[in-house]
């Protein structure tokens, strides 16, 4: 069986007491996963004018993840706001991408409110320590 075509991120946020409770689906998502590599290349001190090679070490890691949603007014989302507008507006998140797997770690949240008819949301994610990978089964 090949891969299905995925549908939104489903996005949980912690329950406080070590669970995740689902939030919604984002939609018009995106995912970005990077690892920038640091530029550590010094000249030879003992040939200060000799050619350098570039030299670099494992770098910077990152996920981020933005997208929109439906407004819909439950605890979870309440738990979402209160991240947003705490002093360090981080919180721990589940990020389930279909046919791909779960991403869990946790994150700085940037929340944007509009009124298009429906009450929608726009959010992004960053990562802000390690983040775990599970693939899907």
């Amino acid at each position: 069986m090949g891969k299905k075509k995925g549908r939104a991120y489903l996005l949980k946020i912690s329950d406080g007491i070590g669970g995740f409770d689902a939030f919604g689906g984002l939609t018009a998502k995106n995912l970005s996963i990077n690892n920038e590599r640091l530029d550590v290349t010094t000249p030879d001190p003992t040939d200060p004018e000799g050619v350098m090679w570039r030299e670099t070490l494992d770098g910077v890691k990152s996920i981020n993840v933005s997208g929109d949603y439906m407004l819909v007014k439950d605890a979870a989302e309440t738990a979402l706001i209160t991240a947003a507008m705490s002093a360090a507006a981080t919180e721990d998140f589940q990020i389930v991408i279909p046919n791909l797997g779960t991403f869990e770690g946790t994150f700085s949240v940037a929340v944007e409110y509009g009124d298009d008819s429906a009450v929608t949301g726009s959010m992004s994610l960053e990562s802000t320590g390690p983040v775990a990978f599970t693939a899907e089964a």
